[in-house]
């Protein structure tokens, strides 16, 4: 039966139920449903194989999806001194702050589509990203140390620990990998450390560009490192003022 099958779907029955319910989970996140939800309603058990079908079937890991393609969510491009920035919400917190050809450059080839910016208008969503742009530019400008936003950040226990601590080191001071495994509780956790800070999907908010090498030294940061050299610039020429 299943050679039949095989050899008029081209695919075996396993593999074609589950391209079914990655396409049933798409059509949820775009209606809004949680990563979560997509997935026990798509007929997942295990997160860990819905997480790793829907990747590799669409490209991207399935909260982002729901960030770029849910008809529930405005997100809009800004220009800023480091390049232009996609900024994502949901009607209850920020959930995104990346730089907009981050998908594409981190997938090195061509995905679905990503949609045209769409501000909600007389939602909450809209009122976030305008209010995210509004405070951005304030930060660059030197007239903003602290941000007044809500955050949903989608991660792992583990990266939510490590994204509070990011939010913990003052404007214009740095922590080393070392030091901020530490501040989490776990002073032999630093390569775990680094991954989740790279991991971190809210830029400049979710202030992971504060955090060095032991030697002073920069480090990876998702909008490169001219742009990490300039935030930290910015952040100490405002605080000797």
């Amino acid at each position: 039966m299943s050679l039949v099958f095989k050899r008029y779907y081209d695919m075996k029955p396993a593999e074609y139920l589950i391209q079914v319910r990655i396409a049933a989970a798409k059509q949820a996140l775009q209606a809004g449903a949680s990563v979560f939800g997509a997935a026990a309603d798509s007929g997942y058990t295990n997160y860990s194989s819905f997480y790793a079908h829907f990747r590799k079937l669409s490209g991207m890991p399935p909260a982002k999806y729901r960030q770029l393609f849910a008809q529930n969510i405005s997100r809009a491009v800004m220009d800023t001194p480091i390049g232009p920035l996609r900024i994502v919400a949901s009607q209850d917190a920020i959930l995104c702050v990346e730089p907009a050809n981050y998908l594409e450059k981190k997938a090195g080839q061509a995905i679905e589509q990503v949609p045209a910016d769409r501000i909600i208008p007389n939602d909450r969503s809209g009122d976030l990203v305008k209010a995210c742009m509004r405070e951005l530019k304030e930060y660059f400008a030197g007239q903003r140390q602290r941000f007044d936003l809500p955050l949903s950040p989608e991660g792992t226990s583990f990266q939510q620990k490590v994204w509070q601590q990011l939010q913990q080191i003052p404007y214009g001071e740095t922590r080393s990998y070392q030091q901020l495994a530490e501040m989490t509780g776990d002073k032999n956790a630093s390569r775990a450390i680094g991954l989740a800070n790279n991991c971190n999907p809210i830029l400049i908010l979710i202030p992971c560009h504060r955090v060095i090498g032991a030697d002073g030294s920069l480090t990876g940061y998702a909008a490169g490192l001219a742009a990490k050299k300039l935030l930290l610039d910015l952040e100490k020429g405002g605080t000797e003022k």
